[in-house]
């Protein structure tokens, strides 16, 4: 395969997970020399051999010396902080430190000849689900597309086909610290609320590397923004500017009316869909489901597929997901739930104290003593687990019932035997899982195994072997 001519010669790459085993991939298949390097041990990598043998270099545990050298940029992976010594190292160097994503977007534009269209989704919470809505719109509309980024899929994982597609991408704020020209048609900020404190100095430093999403759109282009969001109704974008407002507050782009979901979009007002047919429900699906139809919109995607997308779309894993349900009790995960202002939205939408809510994990530096109110409405136990248990148990003392369980099979136990008829047992931790789980995923699915098993439910993935990760 060949390479497009901007490619250096050489690229190191700093931290060989799943974005850097795709990056490796897609740049050697081009004729492209690899340097990797990782701060683990090569014990950690049993198939480096076989990426030798492809023509990589590995540099282990820091990475060793010599793993820069003769390269011309340095490819991050997003787990990887910019304070990493080998990033230091390569900006004294003059390397140009870049996402991941942005190699990966500069190769698939090259090759496809600037006929891929771009949709880029970030911010706090929702971008996910985001993501994978206005990606399953696209499809009922009959574009080819490729769902990716942050989502799960690396976008280096699509640079084997070179035809033209709509690329629909989760982009993180890690990732969009070292962008540089990165450019979507649509780009879309779902909301920005604080989160990853423990990464960023300040809250603004935190919300600044989210606008970036919108820094390199032209005019032509449009920059779909949550109007009911404080931190990101301010941002004035280069290009079209499409609020969206759950509240109605701006009916310029999408909007709540009279239950219908309206568009302005391609001129003057049109309702949608009625929100009792969106196949989601919650105050934070409605918005969601409105920066999807947004996206969809700009991208001209026929009514009835923008239709169809909204009533059909399942939904992903971990994100408000119903896993159980016996004897008048539900068992909800939301493992994806890491900060405060996601476990905020999902109380939300539960009736007055008919939720038990299991929290903690590890902090990121939230502010527990934000959920008072709606914990005071919405919930009537909390059970806390993990790190974060003390901290979050001092922010809402006095507040709700909290019991200390100390880790998830405990809390389920005990939620089990508090449920009454009516009741939702809510995983929504608030926290990071990484203090007792690899990932959110790993925690949510341990999850919906207890509570599988503390309802006495058949899990028909595991008969068919077929349980995903």
């Amino acid at each position: 395969m060949t390479a497009p001519a901007f490619l250096p010669r050489r690229i190191a790459i700093l931290g060989f997970a799943r974005s850097g085993h795709a990056l490796a991939a897609a740049l050697l298949d081009r004729g492209i020399e690899v340097s990797i390097g990782d701060a683990r041990p090569e014990s950690a990598f049993p198939e480096a051999q076989d990426w030798r043998r492809r023509g990589a270099r590995f540099f282990f545990e820091g990475p060793a010396e010599g793993f820069l050298d003769q390269a011309s940029w340095l490819a991050l992976s997003p787990g990887v902080p910019l304070t990493a010594e080998p990033v230091e190292g390569a900006r004294a160097r003059g390397i140009p430190v870049l996402a991941e994503m942005e190699i990966a977007w500069r190769i698939a534009q090259a090759e496809a000849q600037g006929r891929n269209r771009w949709v880029a989704v970030t911010g706090t919470n929702g971008k996910s689900t985001t993501t994978a809505w206005i990606a399953e719109i696209l499809r009922r509309a009959g574009r080819p597309v490729a769902l990716a980024g942050n989502i799960g899929v690396p976008l280096s994982e699509f640079l084997g086909d070179r035809s033209p597609r709509d690329f629909v991408c989760e982009i993180s704020s890690f990732q969009l610290e070292t962008i540089d020209g990165f450019r979507s048609d649509v780009a879309v900020a779902t909301n920005i609320t604080p989160d990853h404190l423990d990464r960023y100095s300040s809250f603004e430093q935190y919300a600044n590397a989210k606008r970036r999403v919108f820094e390199n759109q032209e005019t032509e282009d449009f920059a779909i923004i949550n109007a009911d969001d404080l931190a990101s109704r301010s941002i004035r974008p280069k290009g079209r500017r499409v609020p969206f407002s759950r509240s109605g507050a701006e009916r310029t782009g999408t909007w709540v009316e009279e239950s219908w979901l309206c568009s302005a979009i391609r001129g003057g007002k049109r309702a949608v869909i009625e929100q009792a047919r969106l196949a989601l429900g919650g105050a934070h699906n409605l918005e969601n489901a409105l920066a999807a139809l947004a996206a969809a919109d700009c991208l001209k995607a026929p009514d009835d597929a923008i239709r169809d997308g909204l009533a059909s779309f399942q939904g992903l894993p971990h994100r408000s997901e119903l896993v159980a349900q016996a004897e008048g009790v539900a068992w909800v995960n939301d493992s994806k739930g890491t900060n405060v202002d996601a476990t905020k939205k999902s109380l939300e939408g539960f009736p007055d104290g008919t939720v038990i809510l299991i929290l903690g994990g590890r902090d990121k530096h939230g502010d527990f003593a934000a959920l008072t109110p709606v914990a005071r409405r919405a919930a009537r136990q909390v059970l806390t687990i993990g790190e974060a248990a003390g901290t979050i148990e001092a922010a809402l003392s006095g507040v709700v019932p909290i019991e200390r369980a100390g880790t998830l099979d405990r809390a389920v136990a005990r939620a089990a035997r508090l449920a009454r008829p009516g009741d939702t047992v809510l995983l929504s931790p608030a926290c990071a899982s990484f203090d007792q789980y690899r990932n959110f995923e790993e925690r949510g699915t341990h999850f919906a195994s207890l509570a599988r098993a503390a309802t006495g439910a058949v899990d028909d993935r595991r008969k068919t072997g077929d349980e995903t990760k």
